[in-house]
């Protein structure tokens, strides 16, 4: 989806087993689609996924295969939905998709394909005469129409390249668009099929991108048929920028090779370093159908007659500036405390707007000692178009989940990405894009770095910006985890130690991005430092999601609960009640409903009396501790009141025994 966007799609993806292991080896997937592991064909791999042959079980005419995803990165899971419904002549069409336990043991997606019924447009012959200007407008016009199909359901393809696009047929007159859900975006594109911008970033940091990058694609793919081979280049990514930016990127690709002069307007266009320039599908027909004569173009960038040297590098647009200045920070700062910068904007674009505003920031950072801030500051300002830099790598804040999750998987440092988020350059870079909105939670990217809590930190930002990833926690295992009851499955198949907590930072930063604000009161709970208050919390949670998704019964998720319910147990006073929650809960953990745990441990009524015959017992026991100590204490002295009652008390006594003295002897002379 494109960053415009920015629109929650849910990944509807089944949570219940998708393919079931057959006898021969093979998985048949919803119960129809059987995919072959022994029956690979590496001609139709793509985006890190391995391609097998498929056979379909009601219809075996059917010509299927299907791409088993990798795991070093992350399936598109928001577009599946949408590919799956999208019918259009020019796009390999997605049969179907689900979830499947790879060779290597790792569950995955599988994304069952129509299979393509030409050859893969990187194949060349030497033999091939010279494109025709008619051949060239059916190519172009049908991966054109691709591209537009794809812009009006708000998805970029991000991997149209030679080795990813077929023939429809044998007559070569049309081409067809392979897949792009696999992988990342643009994660296995050619540096020579991406824009100048994206060329500076890692390819996971690139982000979803926008329907002129998929333009800018199409026009390196024909170009490359049109001169009859892959476009390549030896030279490095720093040296193919400069080249780009001196001479464009049409004249750096094509190499000046001949071509016919129809087929070089088309590509001028589509190769337009200025995205707005580059012709589309309707603009293409329109040029055809002769409603217009030629494309418009404007300068890609505002131009000064003066250079800016940086570093010995002669500037003399704002992105050559920009890119010179965050490729060597030194010297761009010095050459915005010393002034130049302003007067090259002043005296070389002329550009009295932006000239106000640098001139702003430099006034407002002019006390500040760390200038890196200001140099990323103004170099936004001077091309907005770029992506950040992080460290020595560079990134869109689109790109920014996608980056978390691949060097997290990879145990990349993320110190570089920490001091980034830590400030307001990517609040900055949102507002100053043209047609961008920022995601509505990126405010709070800063607060949630700050914090080392549950439900915070690098996995928070990680799933609250990207909903294509899958939970990664080492608690999960091999499961593909993508929803919240294919979570507790993970969990209920978990393998290690039942002594560790049966949840950890990832899992509840990924709990808090599904199930929302809700869960906010369980969240703090979490967070606190008892544990009996923890461990309530997380009970309480997995069992609202059991009983609200499933699945029904989880036995080994219940008995690990149960074993970490010690605390919960202990937190009750009543020795023979704790042995009776002992007992029930080994009763309980054998039914596999976590629900039951909830109800006998956090019954209101047996707390509550629980509080009220301790407190009776303490009361009790404090009298008598009391009472004793008064009497075992050396120095203490019997009351005053005590004494006289003791005396009182002899007095009557002495009393009574004489009167009964009396009264025998009397009685004892009446009788004698």
């Amino acid at each position: 989806m494109t960053d415009e966007q920015n629109t929650e799609v849910p990944a509807d993806v089944p949570a219940a087993p998708d393919a079931t292991p057959s006898a021969n080896g093979s998985f048949l997937l919803k119960e129809r689609f059987e995919i072959r592991f022994d029956h690979p064909l590496p001609e139709l791999d793509s985006n890190g996924a391995k391609a097998y042959e498929v056979k379909d079980n009601i219809n075996p005419q059917r010509s299927l295969f299907a791409l088993i995803c990798g795991s070093e990165t992350s399936p598109r899971l928001s577009y599946l939905p949408y590919m799956k419904s999208i019918d259009a002549p020019n796009i390999l069409k997605l049969v179907e998709y689900g979830i499947v336990t790879a060779e290597t043991g790792n569950e995955t997606i599988a994304l069952v394909y129509n299979k393509p019924t030409g050859a893969r447009a990187d194949i060349f012959d030497e033999n091939t005469e010279k494109m025709t200007p008619d051949t060239f407008k059916s190519l172009a016009l049908s991966l054109l129409s691709a591209c537009d199909v794809l812009k009006t359901f708000g998805l970029t393809h991000r991997a149209i390249r030679l080795n990813n696009i077929f023939y429809k047929d044998p007559s070569h007159k049309e081409l067809v668009l392979g897949d792009c859900l696999a992988a990342f975006p643009s994660m296995y594109q050619p540096l020579a099929y991406e824009t100048i911008e994206n060329m500076l970033c890692q390819p996971q940091s690139r982000g979803n991108g926008v329907f002129e990058n998929d333009l800018y694609a199409v026009g390196v793919a024909l170009l490359g048929l049109v001169l009859n081979r892959d476009i390549t280049s030896e030279l490095s990514t720093g040296e193919q920028i400069r080249q780009k930016l001196k001479n464009s990127s049409f004249t750096f690709l094509s190499g000046n090779e001949k071509i016919h002069n129809q087929i070089t307007i088309v590509l001028r266009s589509l190769l337009d370093d200025n995205p707005e320039d580059r012709c589309d599908y309707t603009r293409l027909f329109n040029y055809y159908d002769g409603k217009t004569t030629a494309f418009s173009s404007t300068d890609s960038y505002d131009r000064s007659t003066r250079a800016l040297t940086v570093n010995g590098e002669k500037c003399y647009t704002r992105k050559s500036a920009a890119l010179t200045m965050l490729a060597n920070p030194d010297f761009g700062i010095e050459v915005i405390q010393s002034g130049k910068l302003l007067e090259w904007i002043k005296n070389g674009l002329e550009n009295e707007k932006l000239y106000a505003k640098i001139e702003k920031q430099i006034t407002a950072e002019k006390e500040n000692p760390d200038k890196s801030l200001l140099l990323a500051r103004i170099c936004i300002f001077l091309d907005c178009s770029l992506p950040l830099k992080s460290g020595d790598s560079y990134m869109f804040p689109g790109g920014l989940a996608k980056t978390i999750f691949y060097n997290k998987k990879n145990n990349i440092p993320l110190t570089a990405l920490q001091t980034l988020i830590a400030t307001d350059i990517i609040k900055l870079w949102y507002q100053e894009q043209p047609s961008l909105r920022a995601p509505t939670n990126a405010g709070e990217f800063k607060l949630y770095i700050s914090r080392n809590d549950y439900g915070y930190g690098f996995d928070r930002i990680m799933y609250d910006f990207d909903e294509d990833l899958p939970c990664i926690s080492p608690l999960v295992g091999k499961t593909f985890v993508n929803n919240l009851s294919r979570l507790l499955k993970a969990l209920d198949n978990f393998k290690g130690d039942y002594n560790t907590l049966p949840f950890d930072k990832n899992i509840i930063a990924y709990l808090r991005c599904k199930m929302g604000k809700k869960i906010d009161g369980i969240l703090i709970d979490i967070n606190a430092n008892q544990d009996t208050l923890k461990l309530g919390a997380v009970i309480r949670l997995y069992a609202s999601i059991q009983s609200k998704n499933g699945p029904a019964q989880l036995i080994n998720l219940t008995q690990w609960l149960v074993n970490m319910s010690k605390p919960l147990i202990q937190s009750y006073h009543n020795i023979k009640y704790q042995k009776y929650l002992e007992q029930e809960l080994l009763q309980i953990s054998k039914n596999g409903k976590i629900i039951e745990i909830v109800d006998i441990l956090e019954n209101d009524e047996a707390r509550n009396r629980d509080r009220t015959d301790f407190s009776e017992a303490l009361k009790s026991a404090n009298f008598l501790l009391t009472e004793k100590a008064k009497i075992l204490s050396g120095d203490s002295k019997i009351d005053d009141e005590a004494r006289d009652l003791a005396f009182r008390f002899c007095s009557i006594l002495a009393v009574l025994t004489m009167l009964s003295a009396f009264v025998f002897s009397l009685i004892y002379w009446m009788i004698k």
